[in-house]
């Protein structure tokens, strides 16, 4: 009579486990065929370059509007060399300004001196009004230069010009500054300096007026 031999229990252990994972594509390899499965940047962290979900902004470059429409503190301190706030400036005018003699657009340099300890820097168009009476006139940009970062180290001076237009008979309304309000680039707070030149042709509703401001810089 012949018997029939058992498997040890062990080795039917083994041979079903090595079965089952033959049927599931398993290997040393599964890992890897997973991770390809997964849709790229769909896990927990951030992706590099995606946008921030913070609350910031981006803001003008520079805060070329100038006259205080994207404004700093304005209280004078150093801020590691950025914007120059208007109390750490001082503010004249060219002894070469003025209007020619044959009653063409004459020109007002206005300057900026550093009184501060550190480098302070500004980029574009300060706000500038001319103010005489009950009219305050907010001058127009000229568009011939192109506004850049103007870095200005203790003790240096920089300046923009004011183009302006002076009255003739005949030529229009007649306006007589007295001062000019000055608000650097990214500045809230304002200078007056005194207007002590030829009256000026108000052409305050014109589209490309005779009195208008170059950027910050310019000579």
């Amino acid at each position: 009579m012949f018997r029939l031999r058992t498997a040890p229990l062990a080795a039917i252990a083994v041979l079903t486990a090595a079965l089952t994972l033959t049927a599931c594509g398993g290997g040393s390899g599964s890992g890897k065929v997973a991770t390809s499965d997964t849709p790229s940047g769909t896990g927990t962290g951030t992706a590099s370059g995606s946008p921030g979900t913070g609350g910031g902004s981006m803001a003008p470059s520079g805060g070329s509007t100038g006259g205080g429409t994207n404004a700093g503190t304005g209280t004078g301190a150093d801020h590691g060399g950025n914007h120059c706030a208007t109390s750490q400036l001082t503010f004249g005018v060219s002894p070469s300004s003025g209007a020619k003699s044959d009653g063409s657009q004459g020109t007002v340099t206005v300057t900026l001196t550093n009184k501060g300890t550190k480098s302070c820097a500004m980029k574009g168009y300060p706000g500038v009004d001319l103010v005489g009476g009950a009219t305050r006139w907010p001058l127009t940009r000229g568009t011939a230069e192109t506004p850049a970062t103007v870095t200005v180290r203790p003790g240096a001076t920089t300046t923009f010009n004011i183009f302006y237009l002076p009255f003739t008979k005949g030529s229009g309304q007649e306006f007589t500054p007295k001062s000019i309000v000055i608000t650097p680039p990214n500045e809230t707070h304002s200078h007056t300096l005194p207007w002590t030149y030829s009256s000026v042709l108000l052409q305050d509703g014109a589209t490309h007026p005779g009195t208008y401001i170059s950027p910050v810089g310019s000579k």
